[in-house]
């Protein structure tokens, strides 16, 4: 009886201890940068990094098809809006650096912390200050707001890259 004791006892701590263990599968998660979001006119938009610290300089890169002129505008995390340099000159079908290389403009990395995404918008010349981009506030309506600007020169949403880059403290 001693022998089928022990083997009942280890099959019920067996059985115990192996509903305590749980098994769990994650789905594959990309952990590198996403892809930026390329237009018809912008080739390629990207910042040079994917984080910065707070007081370090922000600089992006850009190739276009075509000569013209670029803005940049910035949605935070706390869903601001603002612009980070309006109307720069790019040569197109070259990789131009923004800022330029002069080193008279600096964007340097200010709160808030967390993700910011960049969106740049081409105009064949450049543009009037007459759309704002100040406080939109919805993803939505800043897109708005850029083709509100480019639509007069034939460009759509579809013009309209995107690149993304973390404020860290």
């Amino acid at each position: 009886m001693q022998p089928r004791r022990i083997a009942i006892l280890l099959a019920a701590a067996a059985a115990v201890g192996l509903s305590a263990c749980t098994i769990t599968f994650f789905p594959d998660v990309a952990v590198d940068r996403p892809r930026p979001v390329r237009s018809a006119v912008i080739e390629s938009f990207e910042s040079f990094a994917s984080s910065y610290w707070v007081g370090s300089q922000v600089s992006f890169r850009i190739r276009t098809n075509q000569p013209g002129y670029v803005t940049l505008t910035a949605f935070d995390p706390d869903g601001s809006v603002y612009v980070i340099a309006r109307n720069v000159a790019v040569r197109g079908n070259r990789w131009e650096s923004i800022p330029g290389p002069s080193g008279r403009t600096v964007f340097v990395a200010v709160p808030p912390t967390g993700v910011h995404l960049v969106r740049a918008h081409f105009t064949p010349e450049p543009t009037p200050e007459r759309v704002r981009f100040v406080g939109i506030g919805s993803l939505d309506r800043w897109l708005a707001q850029i083709v509100l600007e480019i639509r007069p020169y034939g460009y759509g949403a579809d013009d309209v890259a995107q690149t993304r880059f973390e404020i860290r403290r």
